[in-house]
Order: structure tokens, then C-alpha cells, then sequence
């Protein structure tokens, strides 16, 4: 069946109304604390009827009711904070100020401050199923069921039937409904949900695609690279709410602050009562000096901020990362897949010692195909496209940064000039000066012994990123004192790329060990650095930087899992845009904590002085959460200049 022609019938386009408000946020309309949260408020309004009706009996007693109400969880959650860690929250000043509200006879008080609590849970509540249903709207666009092709049947099945090789035919207008490499066919494809990008892309076979990206026009059969948990869309989903649950330095701040106010709240009431005599003044300060807004001041900025950087294709696996990568003076760089495309080919195999090319490339990419190194991956390639049969060794070693060895038919191979090194191989001076004449063009050299004894080279190059240049000067324009690119690559081809992309320091020849002392100075220095990588020898540098990035198209999984923040598809002009955004987030968290505590100071003067009541104190005091909440709320939309 030819992929040009029709599948089947095409497809029907339904247009389904959008759901209704209740719908979409049922599970969160139907959670206790929404349910306790109106009870409360029936309570407190129907009690103001009876006051305004002069039935002041039975306003005490629904106001009451609503205060006992609201105020349950709020007591509940306060007494194990207490009592499993003796944690003083915001909550412990307002379960006090309710019951000293209760015990002065102000009903109306103290049912308004547990309503104005409860609004405040609630309202963050919302904020969360907001984004639970935009991370559901991802997950549904992987359809349940797919068509497959099996000995030249097309069948429908079960999405979680489909195994990695399978052969998946999507139609015109459908969903691509796993991760996966194009077998035939050619299509415009909109990765939106993967991107942020709604331009359309066009895809030919050999090109990866992704789950949930629309095949706009055209079909497709794509060969299945991963499904459900594998796919990039169900990671980025993963990340995103396993960022959402990390506290950052900043919250953690926040929150300890909070600690030391609840016993300082606690002595400014006495202070009030003692000198005013006032009980009712001591109530307002206790409700006014919550810190609801300022402990609110930093993660709503912060979950906006990473909600902007996925629909950018970024992953910010945790808040700490977005707040830190903003205040970086170094940016490091690996060569490969990082500032080059990291699509390397296979220039030339050059026989040293009577080897037929073709024979000495099917040898070496026999003995590479347990390499994840994109060079190995490069040299195997190569004997695929000139349909060499390989063979799988007898053994097979690989040392980080050296180069491999193996055994294949009895026979020894070693494979990379630190390897050869190693194992104490001979270069000949002609071939040394072949090897720097390579060198010098930019190529990457790999020489190969066999036995003992040099039998060749392949000489592979890469092709610099065409957007490596802007991304420099950019970075520069930002600020950052050093650009650096640290390569595994003999210091020429380095030099090479590090002269064409415009970095201040090139570093060559790096092993795994130097690689990480490079980024140990700079710390040393005082100095924070961010740190681009994509291979399996990058992860201890990940893991070492005060920043790590990994590209996610073509990085390996190590590196993907070890990294702070993943681009989904390899785009390092990504990373000044990131670096903006955590300028920004850290500006909206500084003028966040400024306004929260200049309106406690405010509310707590006007508490003392007996000009603002317990009624107007809770509304002042949930209302000045609200401006804290739509300025973080601005970054979502956010646009910015590097994008």
C-alpha cells in the first residue's frame, strides 16, 4: 500500500462544545474544603440576614456555626503542625485569632476570618486545578486507540498494545499518538504541544516526531521509538508537576519567615492588649500579620514562570532551577549536539596498513554499537547506509573520554587515540602529520587499531548550529562574564567551532575529570555556572554545575535525568530566553515580598492604633493577596525579546 494513497476514509471532524465551568473543575467544586468553604459562606450570609432582620440571637448562633465550620480544618491542620513538628504556620496565628474572636463574643469576626482563610486555600486551590486541566488537555491529546501495520495488515489496537519497532499509520488531520522516527511518507506537522510553536513543520521519512503533535496534512508511518511513560510529551508533563511540588530557595525563606512571625504575632497581640486594653485590637493583629500573601509571594511566580517556559519547549524540572539559572556568570558549552548540530558524518575511512575501507568501517562499527557516543553512533551509521552487515563482539569495554576496545572474530580492537594511548599503540610520525593536516580543517579524527598495530582513520565532522553565534552575543548582552566551550575533541577541531560561534574560552581535549574541574574553578571563584550538555560523559558535569542543561531530541537519558532543565527540542537559542525569565521571576518575587510586607506593616499600625476592626482587618488582609497573585500571574503570557 502506497503511503501516498488513502487510508481507509477520511477522517470526520466532530466539533464538540467546549465543557461547561462545572465540568472542568468538578473534582475541585466537589473537594471537601470547596464543600466545607460554601457551607462556611451560607452560614456567614444567612447570619448577616438575621442581623440586618435585628434577630441578634440567631445571628450569634449561625455565626457561630459558620466560624466553628470554616474554622475546623483550620484548627485540625494547625494541631498537627504542632504536634508532629512543632511548626508554627500561618494557620496557628488564625486558629487564634478565631477562638479569641469566639471567646470576646464576636461571632461575626471570627466566622469572616475562617471564611477569608478558607477563600485564600480555596482560591490557590484553583489556581492548581487551572493547571491540572491544561496538563490534562495535553494528556488527551494521545487518542486510546491506533492503527498499526502488521504483515502488510492495518489493524486498530489498544495505544498501550503498541511496542517499541511497530509501524503506527496516522492519517490527515490525526494525532500522532507516540514518539517516533518516520518510516515513509511526508507531512506538515504542528508541534505545538511539544514546541509552543504553532507554525507548522514539514516531516519526511527519517525525521523524529512526537506524541501529541497534529499531523496537519499528509500520512504518515512512523516507526515507534516510545509510548505512554517514553514519550517526550508524558515526561514533560511528569516534570512539570514534579516542578510545582519543589520548594526554591526563596519559598524556603518565605516559609521560615513565617516561623519566627507567628511567636512575634503572638507578642505584638499581648503588647496591644497590655497597653490599649483592647482585646479587639489584639484580634486585628493577629489576623492582619498572617503572612499568607508573602509565603504566596514566591511559588505562584514561580509556577507561572515554568508554565511560560514549557509552551516555550523548556522543561524546568524545579523551581530552584528557574530561579538560579537567572542569576549564572558562567554558561559552559559541550561541543557536540550542543553548539554544533550534533549530526556528525563519516567523511573518509583512510586505510593505513592494506585494509579495504568498507572492511575496516564494518569492523569499527561492529565494535561501536554498544556506544551510546555520538561519534559511535555516527561510524555505525555509516555502515547501515552502506548496507554492512555487522557483527555483535565477543566483548566489549568502553572508558569516558578514551574511546572503546572490543573483541570481534579474535581479534582486538581498540578504537580512539587516548584508547590507543592506553594500551601503548604506536602512531607513526606520517600518520601524526596526517592527523594534524585533518585537524587543522576541523575534522574529528578517530584512529582504529587492530591487534596492536594502527589500521586507520575515519575522519567524521559537524556542522556548527546556525543560530550558535546569536546565541554568544546575546548571552553577553544578558551579562554573563564567560562563555566557554569545554570538548572532548582534540583543542584544533575546538578552536575551530569556538572561533566560528564567538565564545570567550575554549578548552580541548577534556576528559570527564578535567571537564568538571573546569566548572570546580569557577565555583571556587565564586562564580555560578550553568553548564550545556548532552552525553553520557556530560552527566558528572551536569551533576556538578550549579545549572545543568540537557538537550532532550538528541541527549541521552542520563543526561536528560540528571539535568535541571531539559529543551525538549535541542533549541539553545532557548536558554538567553530562559535567562530573561528568571530575571524577571526574580523580579516579580522581590516586588511580591516587598508589597506583602509593607501591607503587614501598614495593617499591623492600623490594628494597634484601633482605626481598622477584626471584619475590615480580614479583608484587608485577604484582599492584599490578590495583587501578589495576578502580578505573578503576568508571567505566564510573558513575552519575551530572545525568543
Amino acid at each position: 500500500m502506497n503511503i501516498t494513497q488513502p487510508i481507509g476514509h477520511a477522517p470526520t471532524i466532530c466539533k464538540t462544545a467546549p465543557p461547561g465551568f462545572f465540568t472542568k473543575y468538578r473534582k475541585f467544586l466537589l473537594a471537601p474544603g470547596s464543600l466545607i468553604t460554601a457551607a462556611n459562606a451560607l452560614l456567614l450570609a444567612l447570619g448577616f440576614v438575621a442581623e440586618i432582620s435585628h434577630w441578634q440571637l440567631a445571628a450569634d448562633v449561625l455565626f457561630l456555626a459558620s466560624a466553628l465550620v470554616g474554622g475546623f480544618p483550620i484548627f485540625k491542620l494547625a494541631a498537627g503542625n504542632i504536634l508532629r513538628e512543632f511548626n508554627l504556620t500561618a494557620g496557628v496565628m488564625v486558629s487564634i485569632a478565631i477562638i479569641a474572636a469566639m471567646i470576646a463574643g464576636e461571632y461575626s469576626a471570627a466566622a469572616l476570618v475562617a471564611f477569608m482563610m478558607l477563600v485564600g486555600e480555596m482560591l490557590e486551590d484553583f489556581t492548581v486545578a487551572r493547571a491540572d486541566n491544561a496538563l490534562h488537555a495535553l494528556e488527551s491529546l494521545i487518542p486510546e486507540t491506533v492503527t498499526i501495520r502488521k504483515n502488510d495488515r492495518d489493524m486498530d489496537v489498544a495505544l498501550d498494545s503498541v511496542r517499541k519497532g511497530d509501524i503506527v499509520l496516522v492519517r490527515p488531520g490525526g494525532r500522532i499518538p507516540v514518539d517516533g522516527v518516520i518510516a515513509a511518507g511526508d507531512a506538515s506537522v504542528n508541534q505545538a504541544a511539544i514546541t509552543g510553536e504553532s507554525i507548522p513543520v514539514d516531516k519526511e521519512a527519517g525525521d523524529r516526531v512526537f506524541a501529541g503533535s497534529l499531523c496537519a496534512s499528509g500520512a504518515l508511518e512512523i516507526r515507534v521509538t516510545g509510548t505512554g511513560s517514553e514519550t517526550t510529551l508524558d515526561n514533560m508533563i511528569r516534570l512539570v508537576k514534579e516542578a510545582r511540588s519543589t520548594q526554591t530557595p526563596v519559598q524556603r525563606i518565605a516559609n521560615k519567615y513565617a516561623q519566627y512571625l507567628t511567636p512575634l504575632a503572638i507578642g505584638i497581640a499581648i503588647l496591644t492588649d497590655f497597653i490599649t486594653h483592647d482585646i479587639m485590637r489584639s484580634i486585628t493583629v493577629l489576623i492582619v500579620i498572617c503572612p499568607c500573601s508573602l509565603v504566596l509571594a514566591t511559588p505562584t511566580a514561580v509556577v507561572a514562570a515554568i508554565g511560560n517556559a514549557a509552551k516555550a519547549g523548556v522543561l524546568v524540572k524545579n523551581g530552584a532551577a528557574m530561579e538560579q539559572i537567572g542569576r549564572v556568570d558562567v554558561v559552559a558549552f559541550d561541543k557536540t549536539g550542543t553548539l554544533t548540530l550534533g549530526e556528525p558524518h563519516l567523511q573518509e575511512v583512510i586505510s593505513l596498513n592494506g585494509f579495504e575501507p568498507d572492511h575496516l568501517l564494518g569492523l569499527a562499527a561492529s565494535a561501536e554499537r554498544s556506544s551510546e557516543h555520538p561519534l559511535a553512533q555516527t561510524i555505525v551509521r555509516a555502515a547501515h547506509n552502506k548496507h554492512l552487515s555487522l557483527k555483535t563482539p565477543e566483548y566489549f569495554e568502553t572508558l569516558a573520554g578514551h574511546g572503546i576496545r572490543s573483541t570481534l572474530d579474535g581479534r582486538d580492537i581498540a578504537i580512539g587515540r587516548r584508547m590507543l594511548q592506553t594500551r601503548h599503540i604506536a602512531v607513526p610520525d606520517e600518520a601524526h602529520t596526517r592527523i594534524a593536516e585533518l585537524e587543522a580543517q576541523g575534522s574529528t579524527v578517530v584512529p582504529m587499531a587492530i591487534d596492536g598495530e594502527l589500521a586507520g582513520l575515519l575522519t567524521i565532522s559537524d556542522t556548527i548550529r546556525p543560530e550558535s553565534q546569536n546565541v554568544i552575543a546575546q548571552l553577553k548582552a544578558l551579562g554573563i562574564q564567560q562563555t566557554v566551550l569545554i570538548s572532548g575533541d582534540n583543542q584544533a577541531v575546538a578552536d575551530s567551532i569556538g572561533k566560528e560561534s564567538g565564545v570567550d574560552r575554549v578548552y580541548g581535549g577534556m576528559l570527564p575529570e578535567h571537564k568538571l574541574d573546569l566548572i570546580a574553578d569557577a565555583q571556587q571563584q565564586g562564580l555560578k555556572a550553568a553548564y550545556i550538555g548532552d552525553g553520557v560523559n556530560d552527566a558528572p558535569t551536569l551533576a556538578k554545575a550549579d545549572i545543568s542543561i540537557a538537550m532532550g531530541s538528541i541527549g541521552t537519558n542520563v543526561a536528560m535525568e540528571t539535568a535541571d532543565i531539559v529543551l525538549l527540542l535541542d533549541r539553545i537559542e532557548r536558554i538567553p530566553y530562559l535567562i530573561d525569565l528568571s530575571r524577571s521571576t526574580l523580579t516579580v518575587i522581590r516586588n511580591n515580598v516587598i508589597f506583602s510586607m509593607s501591607i503587614n506593616i501598614l495593617s499591623v499600625v492600623l490594628s494597634m492604633t484601633g482605626l481598622i476592626g477584626p471584619v475590615f482587618g480580614a479583608i484587608m488582609h485577604e484582599v492584599s493577596a490578590l495583587p501578589v497573585v495576578a502580578n505573578s500571574a503576568r508571567l505566564i503570557q510573558r513575552k519575551s525579546k530572545y525568543m
